[in-house]
């Protein structure tokens, strides 16, 4: 059995307790670097925070949570009534000028639909003649007239039923084929 004291296995304490202390002197190295940033962002959220009382803390997020939620929900009900307002408004109108009479030389009539999304409003025509000018109104449910429609009547509440994407007003003029 070799002996305790003999050079060669002092050596190898010695290496070995070095080897040790400098562990140690890494881990605590790290530890503390490791609790100083843990304490600076305490005192950082303690700033923030002015009681360090977790559950207070918790207990006024829940409460700003749920006052949240509760203006949430006051903001979609307003969207919904907003949104079947805009429903029964005038969405789209639709314009087509036309030459009621080809002798006249010109486009000085009109058929306007003034429609809501749900194909619900009324019709205006303007028939411009050189000695006067006649303005009809019809109402149109659904698309339809219980009234009888003109060709340019029957035009700009198809268009105003079905506006294109991105466009609200369009004007079209259109020559009436006799």
């Amino acid at each position: 059995m070799p002996q305790l004291t003999s050079p060669r296995i002092l050596e190898l304490i010695l290496g070995v307790v070095l080897l040790l202390s400098l562990m140690g002197c890494v881990f605590g190295l790290t530890g503390f670097t490791s609790a100083a940033r843990t304490g600076r962002r305490f005192r950082r959220w303690k700033s923030v925070n002015a009681s360090a009382d977790l559950e207070q803390v918790y207990q006024q997020t829940i409460a700003r949570v749920q006052v949240l939620a509760e203006e949430l929900a006051q903001v979609r009900q307003e969207l919904d009534r907003i949104r079947t307002t805009l429903q029964s408004k005038v969405s789209t109108p639709e314009v087509l000028r036309f030459n009621a009479f080809p002798e006249m030389g010109s486009d000085l009539s009109f058929s306007l639909a003034l429609l809501d999304d749900r194909g619900d409003g009324v019709v205006l025509s303007s028939i411009y003649g050189r000695e006067e000018s006649r303005v009809f109104a019809k109402p149109v449910r659904g698309g339809q007239s219980d009234y009888p429609l003109t060709d340019e009547e029957i035009y700009v509440i198809q268009g105003a039923s079905q506006p294109p994407e991105g466009e609200t007003v369009r004007s079209r003029a259109r020559p009436v084929q006799m």
